[in-house]
């Protein structure tokens, strides 16, 4: 049984409730690795088996992993203990902006100017990072004792960038008195329904009522998508015109009418009140409002809207059917191939602009050249003479002049530098290695391969070794030991953790559980290192690399592992089939450890990337055979 004195993860002890809602408890709880008081979301008991709720949960904790804004509240910490899901988030003393309209009535109107700057700010950042988040109302904001507002809950947010919600795509998801009207068509919402329900909330701080309001939620919707917005300063004649013509343009009822970001709402409201007339506020009437004014005008005089139809119709068929002609005629020729010029022997810049000419932006690689000048085209993909159409690729290769084959000397120089001389130089970079090392300035090159005056060709690969900053954030590392993969990588990331090698082994475990971790926890990591989780095999059939690698390690005693690029529940990751230490030189790696595919498949062909020290260096496309 949930409540005080639990202590959840070894860590959490839960110290009183503070507040509940329709899904979760939360608590106010003591850290007690890191003596700090935190609030702790837990599901509620009765909605663990319930599958909707638990996904909208998990995605909570993915919505809180990237979002690290000063007005929505910060959860770094999430997990599953003994069938208890919950979030460990930073505690706001205070109350939420609905208790404050509740007790005081209509709000300050500088307050509320304030309040609403500040939620457009952080709308604005999570509409960036790629989160909606679909439940924008007083409930959902705390105000701090100082005043601060801060938007909670994203349980219900939907990432735009992986096109994924927390709950069925037919269900209507939000609080029926702040809904858009396009949720309460159970239509896919944007950002625009967030400034829709934001324009709600600013209505509500400064009239302190909402505006539609019935004694049925079917009803409610049916006001938000039928009934026009009322005006503020009806209730609240005080009220400036500037405001009322910000709540209009952000609730109109056809998106397309609304604000077409959180940030140009922001803007508007840093004038409102010293502009209080709002003439800078521009919007157009929403398109069902523009219908309702040209039917009435209809009933008013139904002949003339008879003569004009049959007018404007004959005109109209006529233009239609020219404008179908040119663009039958402008069409053909656009689609219609034509000979590729030769481009072989012009500048880059010329060859540049006569390319743009027929296409997009055509493909630029370098290659040296004893014959012909640098920066002179030396062939061309397709050949001159090809036919060729607009959405074609386009390769032009350019001289980069003879090159060198000696390595010059770029330690001791800022790396953006050592880049340029190789450039000029027609060399190139093949791998940088991170160090942390040294008394050289951050991002200043310490070691090179080969070193100067040696031959690049005999050296095989050219490396950089480049001082990195020694000041990486540090974190403690959480206990994932049999949790869910999925889960304990959303856990992790909740650390700002985002490299992640998975080793798979022989286990009775239950399949997708994580068997063991390193670090271990309350080890401290860097944020930019790697840690190690190891899983069950998964069942399929094995491949191993059906070719050595070779590999050109810069110094003695460096970490080597080969992983292949994969995807957890939306979390990438990389399968470890090979992990050692080498010394340095040249090294023809044959992997050991092999990758199990659902395939039937003799040969694939697959990613691999290579890493030492834990930095990526290398990536490379190999083919893997089946054992």
């Amino acid at each position: 049984m949930i409540g005080p004195d639990t202590v959840l993860a070894g860590r959490y002890r839960l110290i009183e409730q503070i507040d509940s809602g329709g899904s979760a408890y939360i608590y106010k709880a003591m850290d007690e690795l890191t003596k700090q008081i935190v609030a702790v979301k837990v599901l509620k008991p009765e909605l663990t088996e319930n599958e909707e709720f638990v996904q909208r949960f998990k995605k909570e904790v993915q919505a809180a992993a990237k979002l690290r804004h000063a007005n929505i509240i910060r959860a770094y910490d999430a997990g599953l203990d003994n069938g208890t899901y919950y979030i460990v988030m930073d505690l706001i003393e205070g109350k939420t902006l609905k208790h404050l309209i509740n007790v005081n009535g209509p709000l300050p109107i500088k307050y509320a100017v304030a309040v609403a700057k500040k939620i457009c700010l952080a709308l604005e950042y999570a509409h960036v990072k790629g989160f909606v988040h679909r439940d924008i109302k007083p409930h959902n904001v705390m105000i701090d004792m100082t005043g601060e507002p801060y938007i909670a809950d994203f349980g219900i947010a939907r990432n735009l960038a992986q096109n994924t919600i927390t709950a069925e795509e037919g269900s209507v998801m939000g609080s029926v008195h702040y809904f858009s009207p396009e949720q309460a068509r159970g239509e896919r919402v944007d950002k625009r329904s967030d400034i829709y329900s934001l324009g709600i909330l600013i209505y509500e701080m400064v009239t302190g009522k909402v505006p539609f309001d019935a004694d049925t939620s079917v009803a409610i919707a049916l006001k938000h998508i039928n009934d026009p917005m009322p005006d503020a300063r009806d209730e609240m004649p005080s009220i400036p015109e500037s405001i009322n013509k910000i709540i209009q343009k952000a609730t109109q009822k056809d998106k397309h009418f609304r604000y077409k970001s959180a940030f140009n709402m922001y803007e508007d409201l840093q004038r409102c009140l010293s502009e209080p007339d709002g003439e800078y506020v521009k919007y157009s009437e929403s398109k069902r409002t523009q219908q309702h004014l040209e039917e009435a005008h209809a009933k008013r005089s139904k002949q003339s809207v008879k003569r004009l139809i049959l007018t404007f119709g004959v005109a109209a068929v006529v233009v239609f059917a020219i404008i179908a002609i040119v663009s039958a005629v402008i069409n053909f020729n656009a689609e219609r191939p034509v000979p590729l010029q030769n481009f072989v022997g012009m500048t880059e810049k010329n060859a540049v602009e006569a390319a743009q000419k027929i296409t997009s932006m055509p493909t630029i690689t370098y290659e040296n050249s004893s014959e012909a000048e640098k920066g002179v085209v030396i062939r061309q993909d397709p050949a001159a003479g090809t036919a060729f159409k607009k959405e074609d690729p386009l390769t032009l290769v350019v001289s980069n002049g003879t090159g060198s084959d000696i390595m010059p000397n770029v330690t001791d120089m800022d790396i953006t530098q050592a880049r340029k001389i190789l450039l000029e130089n027609g060399i190139e970079l093949n791998q940088i290695v991170e160090d942390t090392k040294g008394d050289m300035p951050v991002g200043y090159v310490i070691e090179q391969h080969p070193a100067a005056g040696e031959s690049v060709t005999q050296s095989g690969s050219v490396w950089l070794t480049v001082k990195a900053s020694p000041d990486v954030q540090k974190v403690v590392i959480p206990n994932v030991q049999s949790m869910n993969i999925a889960d304990a990588l959303g856990v992790l990331k909740l650390r700002d953790l985002s490299l992640f090698f998975i080793y798979e082994k022989g286990s009775s475990e239950q399949k997708g559980v994580v068997i063991s971790q390193s670090p271990q926890e309350n080890t401290e990591l860097a944020t930019d290192k790697p840690v190690m989780l190891t899983i069950p095999e998964p069942e399929g059939r094995r491949y191993r690399l059906s070719e050595p690698i070779d590999l050109n390690i810069p110094k003695d005693a460096t970490s080597l592992r080969i992983g292949v690029p994969g995807d957890i529940d939306g979390t990438p990751v990389y399968y470890i089939i090979y992990d050692t230490m080498v010394e340095s030189g040249d090294h023809a790696i044959e992997p050991t450890g092999t990758i199990i595919m659902d395939s039937d498949e003799e040969t694939i062909q697959k990613d691999i990337v290579i890493f030492l020290d834990g930095i990526q260096v290398k990536t490379e496309s190999v083919e893997f055979t089946r054992r």
